[in-house]
C-alpha cells in the first residue's frame, strides 16, 4: 500500500508503507515496509533515531500499536535524501481488537512519521502513509 501526505500537508516527504501479510491473528506481531521519500526538488534532512526509531511512528486507530525496541545507544541520525530517494526501514505493529466476534474482521489505518525534533524543541507534526487494511483473525 502506497501513501501519500493527508490532510493536505506541504511537505516534500512522502510516507509509503507495506504489510508483509494481508492477515494476521490478533496481537500477533505484523512487519510493516516504511519507507520516506523525497518526492521535492531539494535535498532534505530527515532526523530519525537508530534505536528509538519505532517512537517516531503512530497509528491513527487505537487498535494498531507500534512495538517497541530497546538498544544500549540510541543515536540521532541526520539522514540526507536528494530528491527521489527514500529512506526504508522495517518497523513491527500489532493489532488488538476487542474479544467476542470470531470471524474475521477487516481494519482499515494509517501510520504517521514523526521527525525528530528535540534540538528545535517544536513537535513536528506527523506525515500520514494513505490507509492499509489487514484481515484480523479472532
Amino acid at each position: 500500500v502506497a501513501g501519500l501526505i493527508a490532510y493536505g500537508q506541504d511537505s516534500p516527504l512522502k510516507v509509503e508503507i507495506k504489510l508483509a501479510h494481508a492477515a494476521v491473528n490478533n496481537f500477533e506481531p505484523l512487519s510493516v515496509a516504511t519507507s520516506i521519500r523525497n518526492t521535492g526538488k531539494e535535498v532534505q534532512i530527515l532526523d530519525i533515531w537508530s534505536c528509538s526509531y519505532p517512537t517516531q511512528w503512530t497509528a491513527d486507530s487505537p487498535s494498531v500499536r507500534v512495538n517497541l525496541v530497546s538498544c544500549k545507544k540510541n543515536d540521532l541520525l541526520h539522514i540526507t535524501l536528494k530528491p527521489g530517494e527514500a529512506c526504508e526501514r522495517p518497523l513491527l505493529i500489532r493489532v488488538e481488537l476487542p474479544g467476542g466476534n470470531s470471524s474475521p474482521e477487516p481494519l482499515t489505518f494509517r501510520l504517521g512519521f514523526t521527525a525528530a525534533a528535540f534540538a528545535t524543541g517544536q513537535q513536528n507534526a506527523p506525515i500520514w502513509s494513505d490507509p492499509a487494511i489487514v484481515t484480523v483473525n479472532k
